[in-house]
């Protein structure tokens, strides 16, 4: 079947992801899987600073509950990035950043741009993957966005050393993924207890966060409070799950807090 480069399989990994838009900032350390990106259907949005990808990159995530991708170079370029992967990990907001970083056989020699980035960005993530083969770059794609959306949503780091996205391999070698991220059942029992404990309840409320804007439950919070007459507040990430405009919407103008710590 013939030869096919780590940056082509990077490229088209993204793609048949769905990914339609990635954040970035060019660097030589990524270039490899510039120069195919450009035959694929994504839109790429070059800023003039690392920290502006990240931040746009986590908006995006926010607004459309997929991860949004950001795309780095070695050194500097990651390090410009970390203000952004925290607030998304701050906020459970699913992210991607794909960094380069110096060839495998170039480590601690003194190369350009050589550091220890997946020990650094460790904390502020869910999961710091760094692929080591060219044949499983798909692979790491695949488990990257898969991690940035089970549970809790969150910021995932993918490092592709630049002379695995350089190397070639026999297209045949491949294993191309695209999983689903099952949906976690409906605990019955758990459900049947919280009826129970709304129809005892004297004064129950609602207070969703970002949780519920994830799981795009809106219309299911919607129906439970106009079915049990229910208020419903929101935590700054959940905004926009009930619309503010909802009778059961419940807000203010003013909330004085003595002796409270904001």
């Amino acid at each position: 079947m013939g030869q096919i480069t780590g940056g082509r399989l990077a490229a088209e990994a993204l793609e048949k992801r769905g990914v339609s838009h990635i954040f970035t900032l060019s660097g030589g350390h990524i270039t490899p899987i510039y120069q195919y990106l450009v035959n694929t259907s994504i839109t790429m949005f070059d800023t003039r600073h690392e920290q502006s990808a990240l931040f746009m990159a986590e908006a995006w995530g926010k607004l459309t509950r997929r991860p949004g991708v950001a795309m780095v170079t070695a050194g500097p370029g990651f390090t410009n990035s970390l203000t952004g992967v925290a607030s998304a990990s701050f906020s459970n907001t699913p992210l991607v950043m794909i960094a380069g970083c110096v060839g495998l056989n170039a480590r601690e020699k003194l190369d350009l741009q050589d550091m220890r980035q997946a020990a650094t960005i460790e904390p502020m993530v869910k999961k710091a993957f760094v692929c080591l083969k060219t044949e499983r770059i798909p692979e790491y794609v695949d488990m990257a966005f898969r991690t940035a959306v089970s549970g809790r949503p969150g910021p995932v780091y993918l490092e592709l050393p630049v002379d695995v996205l350089n190397a070639s391999v026999e297209s045949d070698s491949v294993r191309h993924y695209n999983t689903s991220v099952m949906n976690t059942p409906v605990d019955i029992e758990g459900a049947a207890r919280l009826v129970d404990m709304l129809e005892k309840a004297q004064k129950p409320m609602v207070i969703a966060g970002s949780g519920a804007w994830y799981a795009d439950a809106g219309t299911e919070i919607k129906a439970l409070a106009e079915r049990a007459g229910l208020p419903v507040f929101t935590s700054l990430s959940g905004r926009g799950v009930l619309p503010d405009t909802h009778d059961f919407c419940f807000e203010s103008s003013l909330v004085i807090r003595p002796g409270a710590a904001l």
